[in-house]
């Protein structure tokens, strides 16, 4: 069994991802073996920035009760791999907040909700790494006869997150 010491790096970056839809996926870019970085018993990955990430949520998230910096949970769909070594593996937990929330109201008459992951957590090991991913949006839509309407995203919404600053992970060597 690998085990994995994840540790990431980057810069904020901030952007939206429209609709009620799964945020689109880019192109994936495939995560390469930092040259020159090997260190004794361990190698350097990096999985770059613009990595889309299949996450299933583990929170509900709700316009209408919903607070900023309220805490939302998601779960890593499928392992992220490179040349057969997986550096981060699928069950892996994303911990992030809500950056913003607007009930619906007589000014607005439609909810939103936006959140972000600041913290990944590998799923044998437990151990933790700082992550960026682009604020993801959902705002409600008007129903025919509709005056209000908050936006609901139910715990089980399965979508994809894109990772706004590269990710380093330093890996345990098995050769």
């Amino acid at each position: 069994m690998l085990v994995a010491l994840l540790i990431a790096c980057g810069e904020r970056v901030h952007a939206q991802t429209a609709g009620d839809a799964p945020a689109a996926s880019p192109q994936k870019p495939s995560p390469r073996l930092m040259a020159g970085k090997a260190r004794g018993r361990y190698d350097d990955y990096q999985v770059p920035a613009g990595t889309p990430l299949a996450i299933q949520l583990r929170t509900s998230l709700d316009s209408g009760s919903g607070q900023i910096d309220d805490v939302v949970r998601g779960t890593l769909l499928e392992a992220v791999s490179q040349d057969g070594v997986e550096l981060i593996p699928q069950g892996s937990t994303l911990h992030g907040k809500l950056t913003d929330v607007q009930p619906a109201s007589r000014q607005n008459r439609t909810g939103r909700v936006v959140f972000a992951f600041q913290v990944i957590e590998h799923v044998q090991t437990r151990s933790l790494a700082t992550i960026e991913t682009r604020a993801v949006t959902f705002d409600a839509t008007l129903g025919p006869k509709e005056k209000f309407r908050d936006v609901r995203v139910p715990a089980d919404e399965r979508m994809t997150v894109i990772l706004a600053s590269p990710l380093k992970v330093h890996m345990l060597r098995t050769r």
